[in-house]
């Protein structure tokens, strides 16, 4: 008898371009980031869950037992309970794991802006590495996240994982003024 595949429960947010989702998801995976890319890439079903516009804040949040997301719906993702330490990562998925290094980014996910970390293979060339990232869903780390229509509206979040589908713009932050693009 095969015996099932042991799966945790995390607790998330997940942010369309008009709303904030909160809720468990049930995985398998260590990380949010690899649950986006490999265990659920079409659909997200977060249970005990909440949803609240963002473009009208004053109405009430909607409960729900469960809420389907489509993964092309949503512009960045965080954990809300913390991710096993990578030691445990690496014993999971070793094959996977590289040494890397850390490069500023600015990342544009309309409506939504980020300043963070993005975490490359060391020594590759900067600009191959990212023409070479396939995952849909990228994390930045020590991300500072503004909404463009409301800069005073700003947040710190220790990671986010990016929809990279609908990122309009990816680049390092070498003192470039990016804020009219």
């Amino acid at each position: 008898m095969m015996e099932a595949e042991k799966r945790r429960e995390i607790e998330i947010e997940v942010y369309t371009d008009t709303h904030v989702i909160t809720g468990r998801l049930a995985t398998k995976e260590a990380r949010l980031s690899d649950t986006l890319n490999y265990e659920l890439p079409h659909l997200l079903v977060l249970s005990e869950a909440t949803s609240r516009s963002l473009e009208r804040p004053e109405e009430s949040p909607t409960q729900a037992g469960f809420i389907h997301i489509d993964t092309m719906a949503i512009a960045f993702t965080s954990p809300r309970s913390p991710e096993p330490a990578l030691e445990e990562r690496q014993q999971t998925r070793a094959f996977e794991y590289v040494e890397k290094e850390r490069h500023e980014a600015v990342v544009k996910v309309p409506p939504f802006r980020f300043e963070g970390h993005l975490h490359l293979p060391k020594g590759n060339d900067v600009e191959r590495s990212l023409w070479d990232l396939t995952p849909a869903f990228v994390p930045l780390s020590d991300a500072s996240v503004t909404i463009k229509d409301e800069p005073e509206v700003a947040w710190h979040k220790d990671v986010v994982i990016l929809n990279r589908r609908k990122a309009q713009i990816m680049l390092l932050n070498q003192g470039i003024d990016d804020s009219e693009q």
